[in-house]
């Protein structure tokens, strides 16, 4: 009797927590929206991801995208051919850059190059479009916007356009070759990228791309990471580190290693 009583006082107690929970949450998705309201007010922002890895948390920031009132210009997929694990990926990939056949590292690093060359303004138009219709890269269109994909891509780079890069846990191209080269292209060229990943609060279960990034000495000081994307709390960082972008201020958000805090300062 002891022991039933006791386990349907520990079920109770569950019960309670996990409506406490559902509140909290509650909470901190409205909060979002509060929080990134007007922040990019007419500012450009494109996407950028690798697929494989959870759409959810992408989807939320774009959520909090479109409450900051961003001119959200699409996201950028990059697909798992980049891994070029095979001969006619390569030579495929070398014959839309318009280069001789190398080895697979350096063919992907060339491209990531010459992709963060583009998002900088660079004036090579058909890249995009090039690697999108080999399958490299696939392209989802601004949200509620009536204009097909295929023009929306064409208006690519835009003025001042800043970028988010999202990548992580179950990318299907490690974060060595895509991601990590390609943040540190553009953090490199100039200060208009936030870096950003889904976690888990499980021992390596975050921090598995941006901590790459906030361990660069370089790198790690010209943009802004955010390790915990899965939440409301994230997605609000990663809209106000991209408001700081402007200043331009930088810092690491969220609850792994080397983050700084959990959101932005609003200091001038």
């Amino acid at each position: 009797d002891r022991v039933e009583n006791s386990v349907k006082a520990t079920q109770a107690e569950n019960r309670r927590l996990d409506e406490q929970l559902r509140t909290v949450r509650d909470f901190a998705d409205q909060a979002r929206d509060r929080i990134a309201e007007g922040h990019l007010e007419g500012v450009t922002v494109l996407v950028v991801a690798v697929t494989g890895v959870d759409r959810k948390p992408v989807d939320g920031l774009r959520h909090a995208l479109a409450s900051s009132e961003a001119d959200v210009a699409g996201t950028l997929w990059f697909t798992a051919k980049m891994r070029l694990d095979n001969e006619g990926d390569a030579r495929a990939l070398a014959a839309g850059l318009g280069l001789s056949p190398d080895e697979p590292d350096v063919l992907r690093r060339q491209a990531l190059v010459r992709v963060a060359a583009v998002l900088e303004g660079g004036s090579e138009a058909e890249l995009l479009p090039t690697l999108v219709a080999g399958g490299f890269v696939a392209y989802e269109g601004p949200p509620d916007n009536a204009t097909s994909p295929t023009s929306a891509l064409a208006t690519l780079p835009r003025e001042g356009m800043r970028v988010a890069l999202v990548s992580g846990a179950g990318a299907d191209v490690g974060d060595d070759q895509i991601a990590l080269p390609l943040a540190q292209a553009l953090g490199l060229s100039s200060a208009r990228v936030v870096a950003a990943e889904a976690g888990q609060d499980s021992p390596g279960g975050r921090g598995v791309f941006v901590g790459l990034l906030r361990k660069d000495d370089v790198v790690g000081a010209r943009i802004s990471t955010v390790d915990n994307l899965e939440s409301p709390m994230g997605q609000a960082a990663a809209v106000l580190a991209l408001d700081d972008l402007a200043v331009p201020r930088t810092g690491h958000y969220g609850v792994g290693p080397g983050a700084q805090r959990l959101l932005p300062t609003d200091q001038a």
